[in-house]
Parts: C-alpha cells; structure tokens; sequence
C-alpha cells in the first residue's frame, strides 16, 4: 500500500557570496520565500522548516499558500528532487512527477527515441514501452513528426509527447504543481479526460495550485504552508477558512508590517514562529488595520488561547483574541472594526495582571449604541 512518510525535515539552500545586510536578508526572505539563517557558517534559505507528515490511501492533497511559501519545494521533495538536509522522509509507492514534464528529454533524439528514454526512467520496462507507444503515438497526434529530432518541436508539441508518455504509467503516488494545460482546445478535453482517469487509479495525489476551485474539486485535504511551515492541516474547508481568515495580507505584505513594527524584525528570528503568530501578536485581523493595541500578555493565564498556541492552530488563537478583546480594559477598537454583537461575557477567562478586564456593566453601555455586527 503506498504511503510517505515526512518526520522533521528541513530544506537549506546555500546562498553564495551572501552578506550580513539586515535589508538584503528581508529582501531575499521576501523575493524567495523560507527563513534567512546560516549553514557550515555560509548563509542559507530555509525552505521547508521542520515538516512532519503523513500521507495514505486515498489522500488528494492540495497544497495552499503564496509564492514563496514552499509548495513547489515540498512536491521536489516528494519527488526525490532535493534530498532533506535534516529528517527523514519514507515512501512506498511508484511515483509519478508532473512537476516539469519536459525536462530531461534529448533534442537531439526523435520523438520515437525519446519515449523509450522517458519510458525507462519512469520505470516501464522495454516490453510494456513496446506494448504502450502505439497509443502514445496517436494520443500525441504529432504523426510523422514523431521520427523527428525534438529540437525540431515546438513548446506545445513538447508538452503534447511529455504529458502522453507521463500518463501512460500506472502510478501509486502522483505529484502536480497546477493542473497541466497543453496544446488546443480540442488536445485539452482529450487531455482533462487522461487526467482525470490517471489520477482516479492512484493511491495518493498532492497538488500544489492557487486556485480554490480547483483545490475543492479534486481534493480531499488541505496543508497550507507559509514560510516553509505547515500553518494547517485538515480538509478543505477547514484549511481555506484559516487561510481566507488571515487573508492575502497576512503573508503578502510582510515588509509593510515590518514597516510599522520595526521590532517584527526581531521575531522572525525566532524558532517555531509562524506567519500567523506575527500578526496575532500584533492585533492584524482579517483586513483589519494593524497595530490596535492588543498585548499579548493579556492572554498568558488563559488556558483557551495556550491550548490555541500548543496546537499551533492559528485560527482558533485569533478567535479568541477576536472574543476577548471587546472585554480588555485596555483596547482600543482600531478603524474598521466590526464587534461581533453575540459576545458573552467570559466567564472562564483568567484575567493576567495589568490587563483587567471591564465588567459587564461598563461592557453593555460601551457598545450599547454600537451598530457593527
């Protein structure tokens, strides 16, 4: 039975002839994605930070997050591309890789070479390419283009032959970064056919994409991934309600936080902090503006917010920042802020010192003329 198997690993890249620049370190964090730090005593780029996973039977991955987050390097990794520069990773299972499906073919070999070549690698033996290049000669449509040197091909004509010979395998695992388009409209429904019977026989598909719909339709779970961190794990919906949650601001504009909280810098640093805590710590809510005053330590003797945190669930920590902070003497709505009007009082909350909460009283004449919901 196929399955994978990741137990903390970790991607570095090395950065030659890299500097100790502060800006040229955040201007590379952000160009790239992963986490700027040294290895052997050269600078380097963490790209996946410490990923544990487990993959069975029947998963449909989707892989969610911005540019830079990691996704094309994880599917790399499953792929047997990049080895781990720390952890472990254990698979069972063929795999098919239709990360880039063009690369390693020989132009100057015709396209009849070419599939015995691809064949080979992918693992088939001479007798199954034998049995198979029929159809995959007349699922290319290429004719007698197929005695030609590759180099004579263009782009699409490429991709038609890599796609025929990719899916003609059987595989237990297949790997995906977007869903593939290749030639004209009418080589794409027969293409989008292929597909959806290639990946209906695997055991396990991981897709990286950003597009929702695509992610809802053909997958089961959801990891997203932010700065080389899983950030969450969990169906679909679940996941893009964490991700739509934090919203395109919470890992688009990095450098503009950083901008009015000089002091981010610093946090970024620190091992095992994610994305989302950043903006947690600093009151940044669902498009909300950022800096509204919440203080952290506010929450240090709640057990709701420190089961949020040893959870690593980032959404449920900002919830409960969302149900508390009406209740803070402190807090200062910041502009735009929409007070949700079914807020008890709580209760079971353990108030920390210097951050008293206000009494039920003051709470009630305080929003008694508020009109947001």
């Amino acid at each position: 039975m196929a399955y994978i198997d990741l137990k903390n690993v970790c991607i570095d890249f090395p950065i030659p002839g890299s500097r100790s620049n502060v800006g040229w370190k955040r201007s590379v964090t952000h160009t790239i994605g992963g986490k700027f730090g040294s290895t052997n005593g050269g600078s380097s780029v963490r790209a996946l930070d410490n990923i544990t996973l487990q993959l069975k039977d029947g998963d449909r991955i989707g892989l969610v997050g911005h540019n830079g987050a990691g996704k094309t390097t994880l599917l790399r990794v499953l792929a047997g591309v990049y080895p781990p520069s720390h952890g472990q990773i254990r698979c069972e299972g063929r795999i098919a890789s239709l990360l880039d499906i063009s690369l390693g073919f020989d132009l100057d070999a015709s396209g009849y070479e070419n599939i015995f070549l691809r064949g080979l690698y992918l693992g088939l033996s001479k007798r199954q390419i034998n049995e198979c290049i029929d159809k995959i000669s007349n699922f290319t449509n290429l004719g007698n283009y197929l005695s030609m040197p590759l180099r004579t091909y263009s782009s699409g004509m490429l991709m038609r032959l890599a796609f025929a010979i990719t899916t003609e395998v059987e595989p237990d695992i297949i790997l995906m970064d977007e869903w593939i388009s290749v030639g004209d409209t009418r080589f794409m429904e027969q293409a989008k056919e292929r597909l959806e019977s290639f990946i209906s026989t695997s055991s396990i598909m991981v897709l990286a994409s950003h597009s929702e719909n695509l992610i809802r339709s053909t997958c089961n779970k959801a990891i997203l991934l932010g700065q080389g961190e899983v950030l969450a794990i969990g169906n679909v919906e679940e996941v893009y309600n964490h991700y739509n949650f934090f919203g395109s601001s919470a890992f688009f504009n990095i450098d503009e936080y950083i901008s009015i909280h000089p002091d981010l810098e610093a946090s970024m640093s620190v091992p095992g902090m994610a994305p989302w805590m950043h903006f947690i710590r600093y009151g940044i809510f669902e498009g909300r503006s950022p800096g509204c005053g919440i203080d952290l330590k506010a929450f240090n003797n709640d057990p709701v917010f420190a089961s949020a945190l040893q959870a690593r669930n980032g959404l449920a920590a900002a919830e409960r920042i969302e149900n508390i902070a009406p209740f803070l003497m402190s807090f200062v709505p910041p502009k735009g802020w929409r007070q949700n009007k079914e807020l008890s009082y709580p209760d079971e909350f353990i108030e920390t010192d210097g951050h008293p909460l206000i009494s039920v009283e003051e709470f009630l004449a305080k929003n008694s003329g508020s009109t947001n919901s």
